[in-house]
């Protein structure tokens, strides 16, 4: 080793003990990481089983790591990347889960795109627009704008203005929906009153609308 290398050594060493002492806390007490957030930069959560609370104003969120709990404010853009991670959200404008077994809590999304398998979006009010191409996700909210489901998911909601499903095997419950076309097969949907405009292209798809529409 060089007297460079072993200098470099010496600084160093202090650093990442420290980091290792902070961390360490954290999944043992169960104490969050605070992270920075910065308008116009890419914050990525990389370390798994890590608590991560984000503050500031953030632009996108990426999370890679595996088995993270973040709690974080508003953020332009949202991806999941990593596994079995739990995150709590104020409103965002774009979410993106890739990975599989993720729970996303948010009182609004604009956009929403889940491609994971076992995945739970729960959204307490409006989802602008909203497509599920994974299997076994489950998405919750008060109102979709705009609905397509092209795996094989299951929604509830109060209200969905605009339903597309070109999936097969999914489940839609919603207490009322305005307009619904179906080109996928085997897929169950129950809309609890008022009247829907159906159009159903798919085969042994089970439907229940009540009141029924007029032959």
């Amino acid at each position: 080793m060089t007297r460079t290398s072993a200098l470099r050594l010496l600084f160093l060493a202090p650093l990442l003990l420290a980091l290792t002492l902070a961390v360490a806390p954290a999944q043992a007490d169960g104490l969050a990481l605070p992270v920075q957030c910065e308008l116009g930069e890419e914050t990525v959560l990389a370390w798994d089983d890590i608590a991560y609370d984000l503050r500031g104003t953030c632009g996108v969120v990426r999370v890679t790591a595996d088995g993270a709990t973040v709690t974080m404010p508003s953020a332009t853009r949202l991806v999941v990347e990593g596994a079995a991670n739990t995150v709590t959200a104020k409103p965002l404008a774009d979410l993106e889960v890739l990975g599989p077994d993720v729970t996303v809590t948010t009182p609004s999304v604009g956009h929403v795109s889940v491609s994971g398998s076992g995945s739970r979006i729960e959204v307490e009010g409006l989802v602008e627009h909203a497509e599920l191409t994974g299997t076994s996700t489950v998405l919750s909210a008060d109102t979709v704008n705009a609905l397509r489901l092209r795996g094989s998911d299951t929604v509830i909601a109060r209200k969905s203005f605009r339903t597309r499903i070109t999936g097969s095997g999914n489940v839609l419950r919603l207490a009322r929906s305005d307009r619904l076309v179906l080109t996928g097969d085997r897929n169950a949907v129950t809309v609890a009153r008022g009247r829907t405009t159906l159009r159903d292209r798919g085969e042994d798809n089970v439907l229940d609308l009540r009141p029924r529409r007029r032959r």
